[in-house]
């Protein structure tokens, strides 16, 4: 393995290793899942149900031929071809539509039975009915107030904070009798005895304003593609409220189109009657005029020259009553607008007979605006883009209505020069019959006055008549398709819930895995020596029992002895190559704690008993290490020879073990670094290479000390020491980087302290069978101790 192979291993995902990860922590899994689940079953059986209730309505499109002359009554050429279906989405959601429907309803107050969890609406089964006193002044609205019923005749209100009871005594009160709290006053009628299923029930006053936000948030419009049609949804927790409140918001809806087109027809009719009532006036005037004087003139017949002056005058008083009819109109509209609402019930110009295109369009424009204004204004939204809207539709408006306002003065202008050409023309007319006799003379002006009046008169009865046809066959622009139905249930949804709480059951505790994983520091597998360094691995030893913390000697069947002996095959492996003398480990660690003495102790045990010449030297002379385990009792050792003080045969010790010799620290010296690079160190050292096969060095940790890094250098095997959850994973990478730059060599790494579980499934299977394979003596553990 090379340097360069150490970032590869970082991409790679070990589907194993992860499930190996987990399984350690199967336990919470066991804990999480269950709890989980049972939350979701907590939310699923409490949680109040939310409903989807819709109803679809039909918004009729005036595009049949056969409508035409009521579509120009009621004005609907100034609109597009078709309805604007957002805007009559709009209108669906108005506050003032909304505050219709509610107030055709029974929604003022509010009657729920208590459960075990939570309390539920029952409309429309209360056994109970309340009847408030508007006049009351002090209204608790929003407040549940609670009712127990005593008896058919009477009921209580009890003094426990859930009444507006001034004291702390219940009180009784009759059915249908006026109840006054504080100034609310009210009466409780009972419906129904036999609806009674508890004796405690609530009611809540509701204020009509916060019905109207809370339904017209509920509301949602929807257009049906490629259609003419609108779904219309509500949301709500009761599903026949729901049901009631969109069947008579429709109805409401529709009863409103049908009263604004009829209002139309109203205002057209209305208009008729006033210039009709003038119009019999003045016929009545000159008909009467024109009877006295033909009794006077009994006999008086025109010549052929007065009648075909009659003739001409007739057609241009005909004329005449047109333009004058205009100018009523033009009158009329003028009015109409100063009050600055163009709304659909204004009566169209071509009902009239005035075809200016300009006012037509600028009317068009302003009907448009006032509605697009209608909708944004019905939003009820503090949105600054919305604002924004409201106020150029309002700047719209007042520049339309100016526009309008000029163009009838233009157009009453024309009308009057037109009315003033036609009044000259007559004029001339009658002034060049000076000729015939006065009696004729007399009778063509009577005749053409009676002409004009009797003109207008069949005009406007033809249009009433038309306008009192339209009415009689009025039908609203909108029609319900489909009534109101529940379409789906919102909330709770049981297996989206459960199947969430499976996921973060095994989410949650697989996310605290890893990240635990992700902030440790320090070693916890082979995957963390292989990422960091690529000094290979001499071996694992498993996790000790306290009482099996010392020498191998006591159980040498144990899996402790069997993982040193794979050690010692490793090792021996490691040196073949190096043919020569005795051999010579030094086993270091970075930090003390990591097993570095325990396992040169031990290593130094199982070497022994293979036949070898073994010597175990304690070089680590700041620390020096109690050797009664080996029956050697002296404190004089290495430090002492070291210095001089005696000779190397003194410090050589034998122990209880046959072929185990050890060399002990001595006496802690002032210079310890010194001493280890002494020419008497390296002298010791050749010596001792000619009488043992093997010599292991017990060395100070690397990672604090030097004198390591030394000793290092001498070595045939250099074993350095990472302890399962202790080592931290920075020093092993400073090892990795002494080896790169070749401060160390010939080094492996020893797994001490492993526990098996923890490891990958190839370690875990591997070291497990084989240490339990030799490990006959130990007593097998019971089987719940699995868990």
């Amino acid at each position: 393995m090379t340097p360069e192979s150490i970032p590869q291993q970082d991409s790679l995902i070990d589907l194993q290793l992860i499930l190996q990860k987990l399984r350690q922590y199967w336990y919470l899994f066991f804990l999480s899942v269950p709890l989980a689940l049972l939350i979701a079953f907590a939310v699923t059986r409490y949680t109040t149900p939310l409903y989807d209730v819709s109803t679809t309505v039909l918004i009729k499109q005036p595009t049949d031929p056969s409508n035409a002359s009521i579509n120009l009554l009621y004005g609907e050429e100034l609109f597009t071809n078709e309805k604007n279906l957002n805007n009559e989405a709009i209108l669906l959601k108005s506050n003032d539509l909304v505050k219709e429907t509610i107030e055709h309803l029974d929604f003022g107050v509010s009657y729920f039975a208590e459960g075990n969890i939570k309390f539920s609406e029952i409309y429309g089964e209360s056994p109970i009915r309340v009847l408030l006193d508007s006049s009351s002044s002090n209204i608790p609205y929003g407040k549940l107030i609670r009712i127990e019923i005593v008896d058919d005749d009477s009921f209580r209100l009890p003094a426990d904070g859930t009444t507006l009871l001034p004291d702390k005594t219940d009180k009784t009160y009759p059915f249908g009798r006026l109840v006054d709290v504080n100034g609310f006053r009210f009466v409780v009628q009972l419906l129904n005895p036999d609806q009674i299923t508890a004796k405690d029930l609530f009611f809540q006053i509701n204020d009509t304003q916060s019905l109207i936000n809370h339904y017209r948030g509920s509301l949602t419009i929807s257009p049906i593609p490629e259609t003419s049609i609108l779904e219309i949804s509500a949301v709500g927790d009761n599903t026949k409220k729901a049901i009631a409140f969109l069947n008579q918001h429709v109805q409401t809806y529709i009863s409103q189109s049908l009263e604004e087109k009829n209002r139309t027809a109203l205002n057209t009719i209305n208009f008729i009657d006033e210039q009709l009532q003038q119009i019999s006036d003045s016929l009545s005037l000159v008909e009467g005029r024109l009877e006295s004087f033909k009794r006077a003139n009994t006999g008086l017949t025109m010549s052929e020259e007065g009648a075909q002056t009659n003739t001409q005058v007739q057609d241009l008083e005909r004329e005449k009553a047109a333009l004058l009819l205009n100018a009523k109109y033009f009158d009329y509209l003028k009015n109409y607008i100063a009050a600055g609402d163009i709304t659909r019930s204004v009566i169209a110009p071509s009902s009239f007979g005035v075809t200016d295109p300009v006012l037509n369009q600028l009317i068009q424009q302003l009907v448009e605006v006032q509605l697009q204004l209608t909708g944004l204004t019905a939003q009820q939204t503090q949105n600054p883009l919305v604002k924004t809207e409201i106020e150029a539709a309002k700047t719209r408006i007042r520049e339309l209505l100016a526009g309008i306002a000029e163009n009838l003065d233009n157009l009453k202008r024309v009308n009057q020069i037109a009315v003033s050409d036609i009044n000259a023309r007559i004029g001339r007319i009658m002034g060049a019959l000076h000729q015939l006799p006065a009696a004729e003379r007399q009778l063509i002006n009577l005749n053409r006055m009676h002409e004009l009046s009797e003109g207008l008169y069949v005009f406007l009865m033809q249009k009433r008549a038309e306008a009192g046809i339209t009415t009689a066959a009025t039908t609203p622009d909108a029609r319900l398709v489909n009534a109101a139905a529940v379409k789906s249930m919102i909330t709770p949804k049981p297996r989206q819930n459960y199947l969430i709480a499976l996921f973060l059951g095994l989410l949650l505790p697989a996310g605290f895995i890893f990240l635990k994983d992700l902030l440790n520091n320090k070693v916890t597998s082979t995957e963390d020596i292989a990422r960091l360094t690529t000094l290979p691995l001499l071996g694992i030893i498993g996790h000790n029992k306290e009482e099996q913390a010392g020498l191998i000697d006591q159980s040498p069947k144990s899996a402790l002895a069997e993982a040193f002996r794979t050690v010692r095959s490793n090792l021996r492996f490691m040196i073949q190559a190096t043919p020569g003398q005795g051999k010579i480990f030094v086993v270091t660690s970075s930090i003390s704690g990591e097993g570095k003495t325990f396992s040169a102790r031990n290593l130094a045990y199982i070497f022994a008993i293979s036949g070898e010449r073994t010597l175990l030297v304690n070089a680590d002379m700041r620390k020096p290490n109690n050797n009664t385990d080996f029956g050697v009792s002296s404190v004089i050792g290495l430090s002492n020879y070291l210095a001089g003080h005696t000779s190397l045969n003194e410090v050589l010790h034998h122990t209880l073990q046959e072929n185990l010799h050890i060399l002990p620290s001595g006496d802690i010296p002032p210079n310890p670094s010194e001493l280890l690079l002494s020419r008497r160190m390296d002298d010791m050292i050749k010596e001792l290479k000619t009488r043992y096969d093997y010599i292991i060095l017990d060395t100070p940790p690397v990672g604090i000390l030097s004198d390591g890094l030394e000793l290092m250098q001498l070595a045939d095997a250099n074993i350095f020491m990472v302890r399962q959850g202790y080592t931290f994973k920075s020093f092993l990478s400073n090892t990795q980087q002494q080896y790169e730059a070749g401060k160390i060599r010939n080094t492996a790494i020893l797994f001490n302290d492993v526990d098996f579980k923890k490891l990958n499934y190839g370690y875990g299977y591997g070291y497990g069978y084989g240490y339990g394979y030799y490990a006959e003596d130990e007593q097998a553990k019971p089987w719940w101790r699995i868990f």
